[in-house]
């Protein structure tokens, strides 16, 4: 810290950086470092604001990071820059919280912390990169039974449905895991029904992309269980559509179309 010798401005921005050095100091950087860090986040200056989403997201790539950026109040400096009226500011912000949410000990302490209603607000961004971050990060956190109820809670269902039909099909991807993630609960599957999200789904099963296949069969079969979304889906146009996704060359999405189809009581015949 009290290296002899004048700084530049650009170098002393360096004060902040996060050295790829062990643990204890990468622990020790965040925290001595946080505080300066959220002053810097909540300033008007999109240059400062981008440099911080910047590290942060890149650190947040990082596996032994996961945990300690959450742990450190981490989701307190990115909150401010969820809500910067930078749109890459916001992209580094929701590709962070996507990074952190794959660890399965910080999807709970996210959700108690303010990630979800970050993520949420995030997904009304008419940035297609901020949308897709934003649902896979959904998507992460609605792997948790608890997440499940509380991103339903928060309003998180309706906007997720919106982006289900997106013209850019990584968003549309990212939005149909978090639906049939979500899906994994009887009071969701009912909801998602509800809200109109089984057509979008349902339509997403004539895509060309394998991976919108994947997650559209995935999703049919956890909203097939339900007996009024079983008679919506086949109204819907449904069994059609899963049972071209049933010849599919995919072994995954030909498995998970067979259990939808049975679900929905239909035969499948090899």
């Amino acid at each position: 810290m009290g290296n002899a010798g004048a700084k530049s401005a650009k170098d002393s921005k360096d004060e902040f950086t996060f050295e790829d050095t062990d643990d204890e100091a990468f622990t020790e950087a965040l925290r001595v470092n946080l505080q300066r860090l959220i002053v810097y986040a909540r300033s008007a200056d999109t240059a400062l604001q981008r440099e911080v989403a910047e590290k942060l997201a890149n650190e947040a790539v990082k596996p032994d990071r996961q945990v300690q950026i959450v742990e450190l109040d981490g989701l307190q400096l990115l909150l401010p820059l969820t809500k910067s009226k930078d749109t890459e500011v916001q992209r580094l912000a929701a590709h962070a919280l996507a990074n952190l949410s794959v660890n399965s000990e910080n999807q709970s302490k996210m959700a108690t912390e303010g990630g979800i209603d970050m993520l949420i607000d995030l997904l009304g961004s008419s940035n297609e990169h901020v949308q897709r971050q934003a649902a896979k990060a959904l998507a992460n956190l609605g792997v948790n039974v608890d997440n499940k109820e509380r991103i339903a809670k928060a309003g998180g269902i309706k906007p997720l449905i919106d982006l289900a039909s997106s013209l850019q099909i990584g968003v549309a991807v990212e939005a149909i895991a978090a639906l049939a993630n979500l899906a994994v609960n009887d009071a969701n599957e009912v909801e998602i029904a509800r809200k109109g999200g089984l057509k979008p789904i349902i339509d997403g099963a004539h895509s060309e992309s394998i991976e919108l296949q994947s997650q559209v069969a995935r999703a049919l079969r956890n909203l097939s269980v339900n007996p009024e979304n079983k008679q919506a889906i086949v109204e819907l146009g449904g069994v059609e559509a899963l049972q071209s996704l049933v010849r599919s060359t995919n072994d995954r999405i030909c498995q998970q179309a067979t259990r939808a189809l049975v679900n929905l009581g239909v035969n499948v015949v090899d």
